[in-house]
């Protein structure tokens, strides 16, 4: 396999992954960080998993016998995919971070937009009584 196919591509797939991932999985209009967090949590254990398989199709086509390694040691397999996997986390954690700030912030704005209204509107009953 070429440094290209073996390394790079999985990378960038993942990288993709960790800037898109955390904002299909987080409500549109939701204005929870704790939501957030546990959409930023649930993707970076999908990406740690992507990244394992992706590394498993890679080692496959290479011509290594991931499946025949998968069903005769199911465990050092995995472990041997996740380890590959992490090591690929060094590229889309900060990636994951950004995505994670951008959503943090939208969540922000649109808390302070509604205290906004609220204010405003608090103040229209104000003057409405008056």
């Amino acid at each position: 396999m070429s440094t290209l196919t073996s390394i790079a591509l999985p990378v960038l797939l993942i990288g993709l992954a960790a800037l898109v991932l955390p904002g299909l999985l987080t409500p549109r209009g939701t204005r929870s960080q704790r939501r957030l967090a546990l959409s930023v949590l649930s993707s970076a254990l999908v990406l740690l998993a992507l990244g394992a398989v992706l590394f498993g199709l890679l080692y496959a086509r290479g011509g290594s016998p991931v499946l025949v390694a998968l069903r005769e040691a199911p465990g050092p397999t995995l472990v041997f995919l996740l380890r590959r996997s992490a090591l690929a986390a060094l590229v889309w954690v900060p990636l994951l971070a950004l995505s994670w700030l951008g959503l943090a912030r939208r969540i922000e704005t649109l808390r302070t937009r509604d205290g906004i209204r609220a204010a405003d509107a608090a103040a229209e009953i104000g003057e409405a009584t008056d």
